[in-house]
């Protein structure tokens, strides 16, 4: 389990760069914009397959609670919806004013809602972590006043969103077995 917390604390700890004052600033005027990208691209990397490879290795690990009836279905719902704002995030969108911070609130119900469905410590740790994190980050962006873009002008980006979104949802449904190790249906 050890390499999923390492994988955890890179990828989080550099996403997290903007929650310190001056964080950001201060690495980009170290290494130049260029080496911050490149640094910041790399340690996300490596933190994200060391996530990977650590929830394989860490699969079965012991179960710290019977997860909710409920908590399956809500992953079953959440996730599409998780995905269209990640997908919104990127895109001119009117998601992306109505829901402002689309990226977080995405990650947020994503995690949330695998944390609900899953109760085994290697899930715990990395549902919760990017629960947790997403949480704070968001928190954080609403504090320092971060305004959503100017909505554009027609809805294609929207529809750009909800069938992209939708369509990642139906493959890592279809796919998730293969995978990640865990069925989702049945």
């Amino acid at each position: 389990m050890i390499f999923l917390i390492i994988g955890l604390v890179l990828f989080l700890g550099i996403h997290s760069i903007r929650l310190v004052p001056g964080g950001r600033n201060a690495m980009i005027s170290g290494f130049g914009p260029g080496g911050f990208k490149v640094l910041y691209s790399l340690i996300s990397i490596i933190g994200l397959g060391l996530i990977i490879y650590g929830k394989i290795q860490a699969h079965p690990s012991e179960i710290l609670w019977v997860a909710p009836e409920w908590g399956r279905l809500a992953a079953l719902i959440a996730v599409p919806v998780s995905l269209i704002l990640i997908v919104a995030a990127n895109t001119p969108s009117h998601i992306r004013r109505f829901v402002q911070h689309p990226m977080l609130t995405g990650v947020l119900l994503w995690s949330g809602s695998h944390l609900a469905a899953n109760s085994e410590r290697a899930a715990v740790y990395l549902f919760g972590s990017f629960f947790v994190w997403s949480l704070i980050t968001l928190i954080a962006a609403f504090i320092r006043g971060d305004h959503a873009p100017v909505p554009p002008k027609g809805w294609g980006g929207d529809v750009v969103a909800i069938v992209i979104g939708a369509l990642i949802a139906v493959l890592l449904a279809r796919f998730h077995l293969y995978l990640f190790g865990v069925g989702i249906v049945g």
